[in-house]
């Protein structure tokens, strides 16, 4: 949530709408008890749209953000696909 509100506040950020709803939509949504790990995958992919659409440049929070909403995906396979891979 931090990285979120952070991301949210930040003036580069509030120059695109569509991002900034996006951020604040997600972040209702995890403070609603939404499965975080849902969220995060959706936020990562539109980050992931933004970057590709505006030649890989992209304000540091949301960088940060991505990075943060990418890592728990990989955390979240890994402890999702492991027991799979130990048989």
């Amino acid at each position: 949530m931090n990285a979120m509100s952070a991301a949210y506040s930040d003036p580069e950020v509030k120059k695109d709408p569509y991002i900034q709803q996006l951020i604040f939509d997600l972040a209702k949504q995890l403070s609603k008890g939404k499965d975080a790990h849902a969220v995060y995958y959706h936020l990562s992919q539109e980050l992931r749209g933004y970057a590709l659409g505006n030649d890989f440049k992209m304000p540091k929070t949301l960088s940060n953000l991505y990075e943060m909403a990418r890592d728990s995906q990989k955390d979240y396979r890994k402890s999702y696909f492991e027991p799979f891979w130990k048989k």
